[in-house]
């Protein structure tokens, strides 16, 4: 994976851990999370303290050497950017046949295959979400899971009005989310390392 150098801290690191920023023909910043815009991108490590720090010392508009116009909001603006890029996941794998959804489904795939990973509603019973978790570990050592949606958001990206349990197979569109999800998941400061639960 390639690396680029945050503005703000100065470190290098693999663009997993970073968030690219781009600038509109207007020339505010907006965040680029998929990596498309044209232009030179201004990279900040996905955390939302650096971000804050880079906006306060306008490490923006040094690294683009012009004057820039940096949103008061963009850091809200870059949490929602980083979630709807998962989200939208969620309904391209369901459509591709990559989404279990439901509890009966999600345990049925566990007891057959490692999937790469849960996503479980922040909003819904613990019981549930413990008694896959165990069954991942005693089946497979473990199924990365992230918890940092609601129902009604998981639902939403899948057509439905909401959804409580899914498995993501693995494949493409799995990496692309586990890449979105990390980083929400490092931006929120809610990054739990390598037990294998990811709470964005």
């Amino acid at each position: 994976m390639r690396t680029r150098k945050c503005i703000q801290s100065g470190e290098i690191l693999p663009e997993a851990k970073l968030v690219r920023f781009a600038i509109a023909p207007d020339d505010t910043v907006v965040p680029d999370v998929k990596a498309r815009a044209p232009g030179r991108g201004l990279w900040v490590c996905a955390d939302r303290t650096v971000l804050e720090a880079a906006i306060k010392k306008r490490s923006f508009a040094r690294a683009a050497k012009a004057r820039v116009q940096v949103p008061e909001d963009l850091p809200a603006q870059t949490e929602e950017a980083l979630a709807r890029a998962a989200l939208d996941l969620l309904g391209l794998a369901k459509r591709s046949g990559e989404l279990l959804c439901g509890f009966d489904q999600v345990r049925g795939v566990l007891q057959s295959r490692r999937p790469a990973c849960l996503v479980e509603a922040s909003d819904g019973a613990l019981d549930g979400r413990r008694k896959l978790a165990a069954l991942g570990n005693g089946k497979w050592g473990g199924v990365p899971m992230v918890t940092g949606f609601t129902r009604m958001q998981m639902g939403a990206s899948i057509g439905r009005a909401e959804s409580t349990h899914m498995a993501l197979l693995p494949g493409g569109l799995a990496e692309q989310f586990m890449f979105h999800a990390e980083r929400l998941c490092a931006f929120r400061l809610l990054f739990s390392g390598d037990t294998g639960d990811m709470r964005s």
